[in-house]
């Protein structure tokens, strides 16, 4: 037992080591989510504008969501998170967050690091509650710009 307690003893305490990696771990991984996050909010804005421009101004017809959806399912087997219903939300979200973000867009060049995220938590409208929960509220306005494929 002896020996025991003295390789013990003189064994060195590798807790702090382990705490530091698991938080450098941890931190990293919150970034990466945070960034996963940002870049697919920027698309669904994107997606949200182009899917307004078209279907509000009258060069869709009814049905057109419908139909984008379903050939986007056919053109990429496995994609999820695009049914009508997603797109339809996707554009609620870009009509009811552009008027805070657009002119957001228009005072700076570096608008993904002047916004401030959070303030977008409170929930617009209830139609919104689930997808602004799932996308994690995190908007970057380095958005898709899908204004050149109209029509």
């Amino acid at each position: 037992m002896a020996k025991e307690t003295l390789i013990q003893h003189i064994a060195p305490d590798y807790h702090i080591a382990v705490q530091t990696i698991k938080d450098a771990i941890l931190r990293s991984q919150y970034q990466a989510a945070k960034l996963v996050n940002r870049e697919m909010l920027s698309l669904y804005y994107g997606i949200g504008r182009y899917i307004s421009a078209n279907s509000r101004d009258g060069f869709w017809g009814t049905g057109a969501i419908k139909t984008i959806s379903e050939r986007l399912r056919k053109e990429m087997p496995g994609l999820k998170g695009f049914s009508q219903t997603n797109l339809k939300y996707m554009r609620i979200f870009y009509e009811e967050w552009s008027p805070i973000i657009e002119p957001k867009l228009s005072k700076s060049s570096a608008v993904a690091d002047e916004i401030d995220t959070d303030s977008l938590l409170p929930v617009k409208s209830s139609a919104m509650a689930d997808d602004l929960e799932r996308f994690q509220t995190r908007l970057s306005c380095s958005t898709y710009d899908l204004s050149s494929h109209s029509g």
